[in-house]
């Protein structure tokens, strides 16, 4: 895919350019594309009340990091907020227990109890850096596990191509940790690296190129990929007016102000991150393996 290698060509030439520019251009947008065809695919697979306990846990997400941008709260109370509320998005999954298969059912419960326990156990310590660190890192991989186990792109299976993508940055990631990253001092960072920068430096040079290849793959998945996964029935992205001002508007605030904008924009994207977890539990879970009903994605 061109676009996918000219985006690597310029994470190893300019990471830090290409991560301002990227974050500022596709962020908002790739949240709100995101958030369309999601629902199109699991609306009618995940019932009512879970997403109503989903949209609870993600509005207490978006309170905290909004408090957190306004100078109301600090970025270990943010942080805490963060842990607490992805746990309450996964306690929400535990609904649709009695609707999975029973070998699948004790090992989901287990998890989706397991999993907020250990958030919480960690939410008021020093160690909640590192596990938000990770899943920031890490949710830049979550369109593999989100795509339909029967979506194809092209004539190729989805999840297949999306794993060959993905598995791209992180090969960039062990050649430069062992032939040597050029230095990448006093560059713009994503804010993951603070956490990165202080427990393990030695890795921070080689990751930063690969981190910006891979946050690059996941709009190009996000924005252009799923949707063709997805097949005829996406109709693309409603409100398409409200969307493009919100985005233009926000492009604007980052050119004024980048590091506040970038701020306002962790509402929006922590929203996004943290509903995709817990479908992604739901999908090993064995819940995507249902296929939604084509007339109702249709008709929507």
């Amino acid at each position: 895919m061109p676009l996918a290698a000219v985006s690597g060509l310029l994470a190893v030439w300019q990471p830090a350019t290409l991560y301002l520019a990227a974050l500022a251009v596709f962020g908002l947008p790739h949240v709100l594309w995101e958030m369309a065809w999601v629902w199109r695919l699991w609306r009618d697979r995940v019932p009512r009340f879970v997403w109503c306990g989903l949209l609870a846990a993600l509005l207490l997400q978006a309170a905290s990091r909004l408090a957190l941008w306004l100078g109301r709260i600090d970025a270990p109370t943010a942080a805490a907020c963060d842990a607490a509320t992805l746990a309450l998005a996964l306690l929400a999954t535990l609904g649709v227990a009695r609707r999975l298969p029973a070998g699948h059912r004790v090992v989901f419960v287990v998890a989706a109890l397991s999993l907020p326990v250990a958030l919480v156990a960690v939410a008021d310590t020093p160690q909640v850096f590192g596990v938000l660190a990770v899943l920031a890192i890490a949710h830049n991989f979550t369109p593999v596990g989100l795509a339909p186990p029967s979506a194809c792109i092209g004539a190729w299976p989805a999840r297949g191509v999306l794993l060959a993508l993905f598995s791209a940055p992180i090969l960039l990631f062990v050649v430069l940790a062992f032939a040597g990253a050029p230095s990448a001092s006093g560059a713009t960072r994503p804010a993951e690296f603070g956490w990165i920068q202080q427990h393990a430096p030695q890795w921070v040079d080689a990751l930063l190129p690969a981190l910006v290849w891979a946050q690059c793959l996941h709009y190009l998945s996000v924005i252009h990929l799923m949707p063709r996964a997805i097949g005829s029935t996406w109709r693309g992205m409603p409100l398409r007016p409200l969307a493009l001002a919100a985005s233009i508007l926000l492009l604007a605030y980052f050119i004024v102000d980048y590091p506040a904008a970038r701020g306002l924009y962790a509402v929006a994207a922590g929203m996004h991150a943290w509903l995709e977890w817990p479908l992604i539990l739901l999908a090993v879970a064995g819940l995507a393996s249902r296929e939604p009903d084509d007339r109702a994605l249709a008709a929507s």
